[in-house]
């Protein structure tokens, strides 16, 4: 008897027993990774940049933070934005190196930054707005954040 009560008492056994007997409760589980998965994706939310995209809904409908750019469908005709995009970068003291319309894209310096503005037309009240930004061939994504949202502010 006396080896049975220093067994129980012992913490790893008793701490083994308390979850083998909540892991045979299946809604605690489930209620536990629900919990957990929750907390994942508001991680994510909050450290990778997606905040503004929660916030600014309405002209933009689909944002996406990575590598080394923003990207999000914005609720506009394509000149609209076009001229918008090329408004903003010389508001921002831009240094404009290539032009090309036809093909939607801009490239330009902006402090420092090189940065690559594309449209490409889903229909023709969306466009597909993408932004990159590097500096000495780093990744600058928050940099390319900043000029995406401040080129969807002026569509509100």
């Amino acid at each position: 008897m006396n080896l049975k009560l220093r067994e129980s008492l012992v913490y790893p056994d008793a701490l083994h027993k308390i979850f083998h007997r909540l892991a045979k409760n299946k809604n605690f589980v489930i209620l536990l990774s629900m919990k957990l998965a929750g907390l994942i994706v508001l991680f994510f939310c909050l450290f990778a940049g997606c905040v503004p995209a929660l916030i600014g809904v309405g002209v933009v409908t689909g944002y996406a933070l990575s590598g080394d750019s923003a990207t999000g469908n914005v609720n506009s005709e394509y000149r609209v934005l076009w001229d918008l995009c090329l408004d903003k970068l010389e508001t921002m003291e831009a240094e404009i190196i290539l032009v090309n319309e036809s093909k939607g894209m801009v490239k330009a310096v902006v402090s420092e930054n090189s940065v690559v503005v594309k449209l490409n037309t889903i229909n023709s009240s969306t466009q597909r707005l993408k932004v990159s930004a590097r500096r000495c061939f780093m990744p600058r994504p928050q940099f390319a954040q900043k000029v995406f949202f401040k080129i969807v502010e002026e569509l509100k």
